[in-house]
């Protein structure tokens, strides 16, 4: 990370940003900086202004809503002993990376559509997929510590 930052700063950037910038004509393909990338995906792929704007904010303020997910206190929190959650997890990580890269891809239809799908799963992943695993999760943990209790 070092080396990035202070050797080689400019090498995630894209070349159209080192273009002097003329008013009289409008750039083709306007691209964000990469970190960017995943949530300009769905702002683009809402055919909604408004709507886009609303979805993007809801993407980011949902990644400050993941500490009041946890209500249930496992001992385990490694992702390793977490048997349903980690595929959904790995998943997301692929999910973003590909809302990165649809960020980046010019405005065509087949573009958008995957944008949407990426979309759905990314709030479906925090919405649906987060609070289910961590119910299985917690039976699955009560059951085998009421078992172990029985057997003793």
């Amino acid at each position: 990370m070092f080396l990035l930052v202070f050797y080689a700063p400019n090498l995630l950037g894209h070349s159209d940003n080192y273009i002097e910038a003329n008013p009289l004509v409008t750039p083709t393909h306007i691209v964000p900086e990469w970190y960017f990338l995943p949530f300009y995906a769905i702002l683009r792929c809402i055919p909604n202004k408004l709507g886009g704007v609303v979805v993007m904010f809801l993407a980011i303020l949902i990644l400050l809503a993941l500490p009041l997910y946890s209500k249930k206190t496992i001992v385990v929190r490694n992702l390793r002993f977490h048997f349903i959650f980690k595929y959904f997890f790995f998943l997301l990580i692929v999910d973003v990376v590909l809302l990165g890269i649809l960020g980046a891809m010019p405005v065509e239809e087949h573009y958008i559509f995957c944008a949407q799908i990426c979309t759905i799963y990314y709030f479906f992943y925090f919405i649906i997929i987060i609070p289910f695993c961590e119910l299985l999760e917690h039976l699955a943990y009560t059951y085998n510590n009421t078992s172990k209790l029985d057997k003793e």
